[in-house]
């Protein structure tokens, strides 16, 4: 598996294993369907490039994997405070762009 589908994994798995923790912190329906929204997206990015090839070496795709790591870090960062639900939506929201950036890539 190369840099860029491993990026996208970590994303969905991350997120797959902190939904019910992250549903459970927000306050309104709109936080909640905000965050399945973004989960919904992640799962697509991954799923939609499973069996796709990423050019590995390609600048662009580079570029993306080095924002995914650091988008993730992040996300991991941002899950430990859920008292905070709205800022750590919007992590998850950069997050899953940058995924979606990166599964647009696929080719």
């Amino acid at each position: 598996m190369g840099n860029a589908l491993q990026s996208l994994e970590t994303q969905y798995f991350f997120l797959t294993q902190n939904l019910p923790g992250l549903i459970g912190a927000c306050k309104t329906q709109d936080q909640r369907d905000a965050v399945n929204t973004q989960y919904v997206t992640a799962r697509r990015n991954y799923w939609g490039c499973i069996n796709a090839i990423f050019h590995d070496d390609d600048p662009t795709v580079t570029k993306l994997v080095t924002e995914m790591r650091s988008a993730q870090d992040e996300l991991q960062n941002a899950v430990q405070q859920l008292d905070n639900i709205s800022k750590v939506i919007g992590v998850i929201t950069t997050a899953v762009k940058v995924g979606t950036d990166l599964a647009k890539l696929v080719g």
